[in-house]
């Protein structure tokens, strides 16, 4: 009896450290992309940006302003393509702000996007965005920590 008890004790145990292990693991795998987190101090702030502009406009820096996100705003005329590229180990959402695009992932998915209508790229995808529509096409980016 007490070797049955002493079993199950070794059990419960066995799978507290496995649950610690594997939250210490997730939480590795999220900042495994930083180098020290211990050197960013990000802070609650009001990001501004120009919505009548028609350039590039950084919102997060991820050297200086994130750990683990950057963003940026950007407009594309009509018939204009972005330039293609691998999302690699990191998510990426699309905010349309004016206009109509569509997200071209991998060759063979097309997401119709527009205001109200978000798209998420998951890792691993090589992807465009296309100004589809008569006007720019402006949207903000946001990814998991890559180089902006």
């Amino acid at each position: 009896m007490k070797q049955i008890f002493f079993r199950r004790r070794i059990q419960v145990l066995v799978v507290l450290i496995s649950i610690v292990g594997f939250s210490i693991i997730d939480k590795e795998m999220v900042y495994s992309q930083v180098i020290n987190t211990n050197d960013k101090y990000p802070h609650p702030k009001i990001i501004y940006f120009h919505p009548d502009s028609n350039q590039y406009q950084s919102l997060l820096d991820e050297e200086k302003d994130s750990v683990v996100f950057c963003s940026g705003v950007i407009t594309l005329e009509p018939n204009k393509t972005g330039k293609l590229h691998s999302t690699k180990i990191y998510e990426e959402i699309i905010i349309p702000l004016q206009g109509e695009g569509q997200v071209l992932i991998n060759d063979n998915i097309k997401l119709d996007i527009k205001y109200g209508k978000i798209a998420f790229i998951p890792t691993h995808m090589e992807h465009q965005v296309v100004n589809t529509g008569k006007i720019n096409f402006k949207y903000i980016y946001i990814t998991t920590k890559s180089k902006c």
